[in-house]
């Protein structure tokens, strides 16, 4: 990843609003593998202006780390989390939450809807412009543009207090391929924020597109 570029605002989306008494789906979920694409037959060799000597990258699921289960998300994303946590719907049209069992402050969301017209990083600056404003002890750990799978990314973490429970610590990236704005996202009590960024690491190493 490249350095962030700084900016004075903030970035998020509507999808970072908790959810509506999520429907539960289940923590059984399915294994996906990609393969590549079969190549043309040997008797249609390409020619060098044949579109299918440059196919699209396949996508091919890397090995599930130990204690983690392939999952896949709205609009073809396919990501890891770690294994027994509970699925359920999130807010927004194309959200899915992970929650930790033995923790319901504990939670990763990811997904992927069509963008906004709004430029990506403009987008969740001014979301965040909202967010930030209505969130008490609000603080920005960082906020800027980077480089995820070779495409422009927004990276945005920050902590904020939650009204009778616990202050909350959440990092969260963006990106958008083909129309799709894609997301991962972490939270977790700031006091066991250290255990939980290896799961947003995850995220961010497990995620495709």
């Amino acid at each position: 990843m490249v350095a962030y570029a700084a900016v004075s605002a903030a970035v998020g989306t509507v999808l970072l609003v908790a959810p509506k008494e999520p429907a539960a789906l289940g923590s059984q979920l399915p294994v996906v593998t990609y393969v590549d694409s079969p190549g043309p037959p040997a008797d249609q060799a390409p020619t060098p202006s044949d579109p299918r000597r440059a196919p699209g990258p396949s996508r091919v699921a890397m090995p599930v780390p130990a204690g983690y289960q392939r999952t896949t998300g709205p609009n073809g994303l396919v990501t890891a989390i770690p294994a027994g946590w509970v699925v359920s719907r999130s807010s927004g049209p194309a959200a899915l939450q992970a929650t930790d069992p033995a923790d319901p402050n504990r939670f990763v969301r990811y997904g992927g809807a069509p963008a906004p017209a709004t430029g990506l990083l403009e987008s969740h600056v001014d979301y965040d412009r909202a967010f930030s404003a209505a969130r008490p002890g609000f603080r920005r750990l960082s906020l800027g543009t980077t480089t995820y799978h070779d495409t422009l990314a927004v990276d945005w973490e920050f902590e904020h207090e939650v009204p009778g429970s616990v202050r909350t610590h959440a990092h969260s990236m963006y990106w958008r391929v083909n129309g799709v704005e894609y997301f991962i996202y972490a939270a977790a009590p700031a006091t066991r924020w250290a255990e939980t960024a290896p799961i947003y690491d995850t995220l961010v190493s497990q995620t495709t597109p």
